[in-house]
């Protein structure tokens, strides 16, 4: 254990330095760009125009990200495609039948309890210590008088609410972008950024602390994932099948949805 603390240690703390490189680089060239503005604005009309179509490409290209494997990840998109039509959403169906709404929400509460580690050092990490200080608060008196978070006691009687932090939001504070898409087999869509932060998340999940056994961790995400499933039974259908390219509108989506997590604290 104490072995597996220092690789994640020292992990981080790569991680972190290159996302603080990244940033000093962004800097640097700032003045650069400052100089580059000021000449655009003296230039004749028609390079006032190209420079206006530059600026809407660039924030097009901002709304977006790079996709260099496409291909590989368009496959794995169908993948798991198959494994929601073909495993997820069965089991999930059965699973509804058996268990009713209340009993899920406790599920997922449960599980959205054990995030809240990763949450509280993501924001200690941003210089938000007093919501670093809330989060170890929520996850304290939610795993007691919560009952293993299954009611939300910090924030329905205390006002305290989560800030859904996680470590790839930590890392986007310091400047790392997401580089370019991925879409894991099972795991879904992500990026270079966030695939890095969900293996910091998995180092901070009180799965690792408690030093569970390899199939009790599998089990227990598998168990996670068709909760969730169950819970949001027809979206993804009603979702994938109102767009000319599923696959694009599910990364353009991911891309979105990290992006205003990161942008509107």
């Amino acid at each position: 254990m104490k072995k597996n603390i220092v690789i994640f240690a020292v992990i981080i703390c790569q991680l972190f330095l290159l996302a603080s490189f990244s940033r000093a680089a962004a800097d640097n060239q700032a003045p650069e760009n400052e100089q580059a503005s000021v000449s655009a604005n003296q230039k004749d009309e028609r390079s006032i125009d190209a420079g206006d179509d530059a600026w809407e490409e660039e924030w097009d290209d901002s709304a977006t990200i790079a996709d260099p494997l496409e291909p590989i990840n368009r496959f794995f998109f169908h993948f798991n495609d198959k494994v929601y039509y073909w495993f997820l959403k069965p089991v999930a169906r059965v699973y509804s039948g058996l268990f009713p709404d209340d009993f899920q929400i406790i599920i997922r509460n449960i599980f959205d309890n054990l995030q809240t580690p990763a949450s509280a050092v993501s924001c200690l990490l941003q210089g938000r210590v007093t919501d670093s200080f809330q989060e170890v608060a929520r996850f304290t008196l939610n795993s007691t008088v919560g009952i293993l978070g299954a009611g939300d006691f910090a924030g329905d009687v205390l006002g305290l609410p989560p800030s859904n932090e996680d470590i790839g939001q930590a890392l986007a504070f310091y400047g790392l972008g997401g580089v370019f898409y991925i879409h894991w087999p099972f795991l879904g869509p992500s990026n270079v950024r966030d695939t890095l932060g969900f293996i910091g998340d998995g180092y901070l999940h009180p799965y690792y602390f408690l030093d569970a056994e390899q199939h009790v961790t599998i089990g227990a995400r598998i168990f996670e994932r068709v909760n969730y499933t169950a819970l949001t039974m027809g979206d993804y259908e009603l979702f994938t099948s109102t767009a000319l390219d599923p696959y694009a509108a599910v990364k353009d989506a991911y891309h979105q949805y990290r992006q205003g997590l990161i942008e509107n604290k």
